[in-house]
């Protein structure tokens, strides 16, 4: 079923469009590309400016009159970027950490501070929804969704004309919006990810050098699913060829397999490293039976990180985290 699943994946991202029913109509949805984002883009500022000549402010604007009221301050945007640089912390030192288990725990800490950086953005953007730039935004979004259906496979004739499409109603827009948000949850990062390491779909990776090669037009001609599976296609070859001892727990695990890629040269660092003292009941603190097994060594005595988090105080930073891995 999951093989289907990424073989349908696959089939509709070689082509640029899928196929949907909306109440029974077979309709398709193209693919977007960087010109559309750019077109996008144009009709965003075309809509902003109309809205600044209107009297509507911006952002920068309302935030300013929140901050008088108390409503929004200056802790609270500063908490933002300190979650932010927090987040981009963890995922810039990851490459450091070594053994599995600490990975884990830092790929906990990465979601937890996700999770709040999203909160605080929402709160904040549920504070100025009605500015210049939330109207430019929503209009450009409409656009974007009309620009995306189509009544036949070639993508030549529009589900609505611009002139039709003006007079659609606010429940016909919900409901393309819908079917829209559905559809593109199939070609998410993630869902991209996997589908370049399907057991089925490695038998491309000897093409996938050359875009001409692979989907039989250049890299400009390329929607951005396009893009990012060719991408992805090549990071993921690279990692099978140049690593012969992948656990087998991870070769179906896309995240997995760039935190082992991008810890490859800490990892044989280490290894030397606890080589080097030639076995004799050296230990590496915090490292479980799993990761001394993972790293092909042994570990006698060694302490959990539960155990080194207990002498911490309860919890491991990510410098912790660096010391148990030996970074």
């Amino acid at each position: 079923m999951e093989d289907s699943h990424y073989r349908k994946i696959f089939k509709e991202i070689s082509e640029g469009f899928s196929c949907v029913f909306l109440e029974g109509q077979k309709v398709y949805i193209k693919h977007q590309s960087t010109s559309d984002l750019v077109e996008f883009d144009d009709v965003y500022q075309s809509y902003l400016k109309r809205a600044l000549d209107k009297g509507l402010e911006t952002e920068e604007q309302v935030l300013d009159d929140l901050k008088k009221d108390g409503m929004w301050t200056e802790k609270d945007e500063n908490e933002i970027e300190s979650q932010t640089f927090y987040l981009e912390s963890l995922n810039r030192n990851k490459k450091n950490i070594v053994l599995p288990s600490a990975l884990q725990q830092v790929n906990n800490q990465i979601k937890e501070a996700e999770q709040k950086v999203k909160e605080l953005r929402e709160k904040k953007s549920g504070l100025i929804s009605n500015t210049a730039n939330q109207y430019a935004l929503n209009r450009a979004n409409d656009y974007y969704i009309y620009n995306s259906f189509f009544k036949d496979k070639k993508l030549e004739n529009p589900l609505y004309t611009e002139e039709e499409f003006a007079y659609v109603g606010v429940d016909e827009i919900t409901r393309l919006i819908s079917a829209y948000n559905d559809f593109h949850q199939s070609f998410s990062e993630t869902k991209i990810q996997h589908l370049a390491i399907q057991d089925f779909y490695r038998i491309y990776y000897s093409f996938a050098e050359r875009c001409i090669d692979f989907y039989g037009k250049p890299v400009v001609e390329l929607t951005n699913f396009q893009l990012n599976l060719i991408l992805y296609t090549r990071i993921y070859k690279n990692i099978f060829e140049q690593h012969d001892d992948i656990p087998d727990r991870i070769k179906k695990d896309p995240a997995a397999l760039l935190d082992f890629a991008n810890s490859s040269e800490a990892r044989e660092e280490m290894k030397k490293k606890f080589e080097g003292k030639g076995n004799g009941g050296s230990t590496i603190v915090g490292a479980t039976s799993d990761d001394m097994e993972e790293l092909g060594l042994s570990n006698p005595g060694g302490k959990s990180l539960a155990e080194a988090a207990k002498e911490k105080g309860g919890s491991l930073s990510m410098k912790d985290l660096m010391d148990l891995s030996g970074a």
